[in-house]
């Protein structure tokens, strides 16, 4: 015990430096490690906002072409024949079947 006491005495200087070189470099591998979390939180933060940028857009897309006024007017030349009236549902069916798969991929996509 008396010899580890007067090692102690000798090197305290040189101890206590070399254990705040050695805790420094353990900080050190903690941030290192932190900061790579960090920028793969960035990445994948920055990919969800570029998709839901893009689904926005879409969504946008699809909800501006849609004047009230010549929709009208296409109803009207289109009631005067059977035939156009059943594209008409046929088109609006298939929009809204492409619209349903569009979601389901989204929603896959970001879950």
């Amino acid at each position: 015990m008396e010899e580890l006491m007067s090692f102690l005495q000798t090197y305290s200087e040189i101890l206590t430096g070399a254990a705040i070189i050695v805790m420094g470099l353990l900080l050190m591998l903690f941030l290192m490690g932190i900061l790579r979390q960090i920028k793969r939180l960035n990445k994948s933060l920055g990919s969800i906002t570029a998709n839901m940028q893009a689904y926005f857009k879409v969504i946008l897309q699809d909800e501006e072409p849609a004047p009230e006024e010549p929709v009208k007017v296409q109803e009207a030349t289109n009631s005067e024949s059977g035939e156009s009236e059943e594209n008409l549902v046929e088109q609006k069916l298939t929009e809204q079947e492409q619209e349903e798969v569009f979601n389901a991929v989204l929603q896959e996509y970001f879950s």
